[in-house]
């Protein structure tokens, strides 16, 4: 059997981008769920800080996204904190973010979902497609299921 192998060597800048990869290919790739851009954020940001109390997060996400001078808009900023805390309502209901603690008030990402996050991080994925006679044909059928090897 011929294997055509493409190989591709990058040294990724940032903890938040190998985290961002990591969840895209997890999350987006591996179990098929649509994730907007700022969730993914919100989630990428939530995996780097750890757990910690909902209402520090939100305030802290956006500060990180708008600068310490969005503190200042009265107007803005409690939509923008209320529109994180909403972001994460649905993504606690997909399963992806946990609330613990008395009254539910300490956020973290879904621990069941290996991230790396500490030390030098080596993302290795290997993905293997066989072509079978089916595949040859001019219809193919597309196929929703990834299998682990």
């Amino acid at each position: 059997m011929d294997i055509n192998k493409l190989t591709r060597k990058i040294r990724l800048d940032s903890l938040h981008t190998a985290v961002k990869y990591q969840l895209i290919t997890e999350l987006i790739f591996l179990r098929r769920q649509s994730i907007i851009e700022s969730d993914l954020t919100y989630l990428a940001l939530l995996v780097e800080w750890g757990a910690m109390p909902l209402k520090q997060f939100c305030n802290n996400v956006v500060i990180h996204l708008f600068g310490a001078e969005s503190l200042r808009d009265s107007e803005k900023h409690p939509v923008r904190v209320q529109t994180v805390r909403n972001r994460l309502g649905l993504l606690e209901k997909r399963g992806l973010v946990v609330k613990q603690g008395k009254g539910k008030k300490i956020i973290a990402f879904n621990p069941a979902i290996e991230i790396k996050t500490t030390g030098n991080i080596l993302l290795d994925y290997n993905f293997l497609y066989i072509e079978s006679k089916e595949s040859k044909e001019p219809y193919t059928r597309v196929s929703q299921e990834v299998a682990a090897l």
